[in-house]
């Protein structure tokens, strides 16, 4: 079957029309050859006869008209008048040999499957199977002046035999150009797919190719799937080490210190892992580059981990500007610091001075406050460009510190016309903690939260211990952030855009310091915030290893309770 499919869609599809025609024409000169061959070597009486000769002579004619006649130039049904004319020769063929036991108008299935196969006018092809056969056994009855029914009755049986067989080729026939027209629609629409899924490939390729980004897609085995080329060039840049039975790319963490296997960044993202921004250096000396990296899992069809995607940022630049910066930040503060200490100093030994005018006085005072206001400022770039904060533990009241921080705050609340208070219930909270960083903290926080409130609004200072710590709470009810906004304000010079909107005077450095100043102390710094309902900022301060609980203790539930009590108010 498979050979006879093969023969058709190599050479009958490839044929034209007039070779396709003379094709069909074939067998049924080749079965009448067959019958003259039969009928020379057991009847040469019936070869002698005249209108088996005419026969043979006729059915020559058809099969040159077949090969003559340009069929492809004439009209689609032309053709089917081969298979009509063929019925005149099969016709004297079995009228020739009726006194043989041979069934030559058994002949009639050719031209019979020619019709019902063509698929070309049913109605009248399915008409022609029955009336050629039909035609083919009563005219030599006709001709011989026969007038009894019963032999025309009795010759019915072949045209209703191959009316029978021409209405189930024709069927068949259907069924195959239908089943042929689906196979070519889903042919046509596989193509497309091809075409389209091709287009969306090169669309793909060149995105990857374009950014200027190491991008990698993983399967399940760990085998790379698709990589761009700037990740071939990341790769070599990284190397390899051989070691522990594999080759690991040489990859090393910020400080240079080489990354063990499972830190990797592939090797993490094959677990499963999901992350953003870790920061990793390839290859070794002037060469090394610093990359952001970045990693989602991909999941299959029933949800298990079936490879993930990595992205490899060259932030070599970035970093270098940051660096830069930090140099630069310090450099120009230590320049800045040594003026206004003396400015300072001198301002000391003119306000000792007796007899300056009240006047004058005043003016001195404001000129006290402004370098004082600019020393911190200065401070707080030495801080942010060193990237640490040095703190000195000792035993200290937080809630003293609470209590002075927020006195302190007091006269800039009282100009925006905001409410200040002290909810922190406890009249000592001791602790293990640098007085005076805590206090700058809690500047800070009180500042900002000042700044960032609207006229009538509030701000609420809190301190209590948790469990194992010291909490600090400083609430508003201010313009608040979105949770975007909330989680990037301890980024250097950060400055949310409402802030920036409305003016409010800033250099983006209190925060960070506020969180340099938490984790020196081995804690933490939170912030949560609403827009337009307030801003919270949450520090845990933990106990010292050796410290036991102190007065005034709360259990880590009862001070979730209390905090979210406080948050939910706002």
């Amino acid at each position: 079957m498979r050979g006879w499919d093969w023969f058709v869609q190599m050479f009958v599809h490839g044929m034209s029309r007039r070779q396709q025609v003379l094709l069909s024409q074939v067998p049924l000169a080749a079965a009448i050859a067959l019958v003259a061959g039969v009928v020379a070597v057991w009847h040469p009486d019936i070869l002698a006869e005249p209108l088996f000769g005419a026969a043979l002579t006729g059915q020559v004619l058809l099969l040159a008209l077949g090969a003559a006649v340009p069929w492809g130039k004439a009209p689609a049904g032309a053709a089917l008048a081969l298979p009509l004319l063929d019925f005149v020769p099969i016709g004297m063929v079995r009228v020739a040999g009726l006194d043989t036991k041979m069934q030559l108008g058994a002949l009639g299935v050719v031209p019979v499957v020619w019709l019902a196969w063509s698929g070309l006018r049913p109605g009248f092809c399915m008409a022609a199977a029955f009336l050629g056969p039909l035609a083919m056994v009563w005219a030599p009855l006709v001709l011989a002046g026969s007038s009894a029914p019963g032999e025309y009755a009795d010759v019915m049986v072949l045209p209703a035999m191959m009316l029978a067989a021409g209405a189930v080729v024709h069927l068949l026939a259907a069924a195959t150009r239908d089943q042929r027209r689906a196979l070519e629609s889903a042919r046509g629409r596989l193509q497309e797919a091809l075409d389209a899924q091709a287009k969306e490939k090169r669309l793909l390729d060149t995105v990857l190719e374009t950014i200027p980004v190491g991008v990698q897609a993983l399967d399940a085995s760990g085998a790379t799937a698709v990589a761009n080329r700037q990740q071939y060039l990341n790769k070599a840049l990284a190397g390899r080490v051989p070691g522990i039975g594999q080759d690991w790319p040489r990859v090393f963490d910020l400080a240079g210190a080489p990354l063990p296997p499972h830190r990797q960044p592939v090797v993490r993202a094959m677990r499963g892992e999901a992350f953003s921004d870790f920061l990793v250096r390839l290859g070794e000396g002037p060469t090394q580059r610093v990359f952001s990296t970045s990693a989602r899992p991909v999941q299959g069809p029933d949800g298990s981990p079936d490879g993930a995607v990595l992205a490899f940022s060259d932030v070599t630049s970035l970093m270098e500007a940051l660096a830069a910066k930090d140099i630069f930040l310090a450099n120009v503060s230590h320049e800045l610091r040594n003026p206004l200490t003396s400015m300072v100093g001198y301002l000391d030994l003119v306000q000792e001075t007796p007899g300056i005018p009240t006047r004058a006085e005043h003016g001195l005072e404001v000129v006290r406050r402004n370098a004082e206001r600019l020393d911190r400022l200065v401070g707080d770039l030495l801080a942010a460009a060193s990237g640490g904060i040095d703190v000195r533990p000792e035993p200290a009241d937080v809630a003293a510190i609470v209590r002075l921080a927020v006195a302190a705050a007091a006269p800039a609340a009282r100009s925006a016309g905001v409410t200040l208070k002290d909810d922190t219930q406890s009249k000592a909270l001791p602790g293990m903690v640098d007085p005076v960083r805590i206090a700058q903290l809690l500047d800070n926080l009180l500042s900002n939260a000042v700044k960032y409130t609207r006229p009538g609004g509030s701000v609420t200072a809190r301190a209590f211990r948790a469990a194992d710590g010291i909490v600090l709470e400083v609430e508003d009810t201010g313009i608040g952030m979105s949770p975007e906004e909330a989680a990037a304000v301890f980024t250097r010079f950060y400055r949310a855009p409402g802030s920036r909107a409305a003016r409010i005077p800033g250099l983006g450095l209190g925060l960070p310091i506020a969180r340099s100043i938490a984790e020196a102390h081995g804690g933490r710094i939170e912030c949560t915030s609403t827009p337009g309902a307030g801003t919270a900022f949450t520090v845990f301060l933990p106990d010292p290893p050796d410290q036991g609980p102190g007065p005034g203790q709360q259990p880590a539930a009862q001070a979730e309770r209390h905090r979210s009590g406080h948050q939910g108010r706002r």
